[in-house]
Order: C-alpha cells, then sequence, then structure tokens
C-alpha cells in the first residue's frame, strides 16, 4: 500500500490477498485526511500502576462525538501462517508454526516503519508473553481492534489494525464507545 504523506501518520500493511488491497485503494476520495475532534482535549494518556498507559476522559463527552481519529501503526490479517500442514504434526505443533511464520512476517513489516513509529508499537502492551506467541505477535493479539472492512471476497477471515492511541483503551469499556475503521482515511475513528 502506499504510504499518505499528509501529516495524519502512516499505516503500515500486510495485505494477503488484492480484493482487500482493492477495497481501500478504489474507495471514493481515498486517501482523505483523518477528521479531527471539535474539542481536542477530550482525553488524557496517562500511565496506570497495573496495566501501562491508558486514555482517560478528561471531560464528560456527548454521545456520538467524536473523541479521536488516528492512522494506524499497523494492519495486518490476523493470523499470517499456513492453513495446513501435514497432518502427522500434532494441533499444538501446527499452532506453533503458524505463530512463528506470522512473526517473521510481522518482523518484516515492523523494519520498514519510520524509528517513531516502530518505538510506539515496540512499547504497547503484550499479555501474550507466556504462550508462545512472539513478541510481535504477542502485541497485535493484545491490541489489534477487528477491521471487517476489508474482509468481503477476501481469503483472510479477519484483518486487525494497530492504533498508539486505540490500543491504550481499556477493553473492558468498549461497549460504551464506537470504533470504525474508515477506508477512505486509512483511519481508526472512536465516538462515544
Amino acid at each position: 500500500m502506499p504510504h499518505i504523506d499528509d501529516g495524519d501518520g502512516s499505516t503500515e500493511w500486510i495485505i494477503k490477498d488484492s480484493n482487500a488491497k482493492d477495497k481501500v485503494l478504489k474507495t471514493p476520495g481515498y486517501p482523505s485526511r483523518t477528521p479531527k475532534p471539535h474539542r481536542p482535549d477530550l482525553y488524557e494518556v496517562r500511565t496506570t500502576t497495573d496495566m501501562g498507559q491508558g486514555i482517560f476522559a478528561k471531560h464528560d463527552i456527548n454521545r456520538g462525538e467524536l473523541i479521536f481519529s488516528e492512522r494506524p501503526l499497523l494492519i495486518a490479517p490476523c493470523w499470517l501462517g499456513r492453513e495446513a500442514l501435514d497432518n502427522k504434526y500434532t494441533l499444538s505443533q501446527v499452532r506453533q508454526v503458524m505463530m512463528f511464520e506470522c512473526e517473521k512476517f510481522l518482523e518484516v513489516a515492523i523494519q520498514r516503519m519510520d524509528e517513531k513509529d516502530r518505538a510506539l508499537y515496540m512499547a504497547l502492551h503484550n499479555s501474550h508473553t507466556t504462550d508462545g506467541t512472539g513478541p510481535l505477535m504477542g502485541i497485535m493479539r493484545t491490541n489489534a481492534f477487528a477491521v471487517s472492512e476489508l474482509l468481503s471476497n477476501s481469503d483472510v477471515k479477519s484483518y486487525g489494525a494497530i492504533g498508539n492511541l486505540g490500543s491504550r483503551l481499556n477493553h473492558r469499556y468498549m461497549l460504551v464507545f464506537t470504533h470504525e475503521f474508515a477506508k477512505f482515511n486509512n483511519d481508526i475513528q472512536l465516538h462515544a
């Protein structure tokens, strides 16, 4: 995917099929600037004692109000490994091979990021440190938003978008917010 140089940030993409790529590139108005909230001081990022950094409201926020919009650091299929392995392997062995292969794909994508975005990605929380998941895939599994807008006519079961701000939301409160991926802006938008 081409990088958009409009001051709103850039996204590293891993696209596994041309249908998803075409769906974005052929979206009317692509690429557009990311929308800005009417009140830019709605939240602050603070460090918590137990979960790292989080986003906290500074004011009452009206239902439907745009809280923030950001270009994701990374958009990738949530699973990049082989679809099938020889049946002589156990399910656990197949899972380990697929996670290893996914980690290798992610290493290439993360290395293509500029230094600032790479540091932002690597600073995100990883809650998958003991299950055999590599560090890059662990960050993705912990922080990705589902991007269902890329799925029609796709061989990929799910894509995920990892944002710097979006990854800092407390997932327990996701029912209070609505989030969407806007193809024409290439951004994640969070509304109250």
